[in-house]
């Protein structure tokens, strides 16, 4: 896959407290990804940051947006929403595009506004 222009999703999950069902819906999830021409970059299967933090993190990638939109929508992926709510609590999904830059620091355009003044 292209560095470049790869897509990741990462994926963070609270599983119900089935661990049991939760691990076979991310086992069928991750195993969802090659029809999806989508790579399993990383797993941690425990995240241990503090109460209130994920049971699973996954970073997936992907070629471009139709393999994503792909794995979004895929139709066994559907059919597994009656296990996703006996496992899962708590979703969420946060994507990230990684393209080529030329080397060296980009530093950000500064706007400096008026200070405000009484009347």
């Amino acid at each position: 896959m292209d560095d470049g222009t790869r897509i990741e999703l990462t994926l963070r999950l609270w599983g119900t407290g089935a661990p049991e069902v939760f691990d076979e819906y991310v086992d069928k999830l991750v195993a969802l990804l090659p029809r999806n021409h989508g790579v399993l970059e990383r797993r941690a299967a425990e995240v241990d940051a503090g109460p209130g933090a994920p049971d699973a993190l996954l970073v997936m990638s992907f070629p471009d947006a139709a393999s994503v939109d792909g794995f979004m929508r895929d139709p066994l992926r559907r059919d597994m929403e009656d296990l996703a709510a006996a496992a899962i609590s708590r979703s969420l999904i946060l994507d990230s595009r990684h393209r080529d830059e030329p080397a060296g620091d980009h530093d950000a355009d500064i706007v400096a506004f008026p200070p405000d003044h009484d009347a």
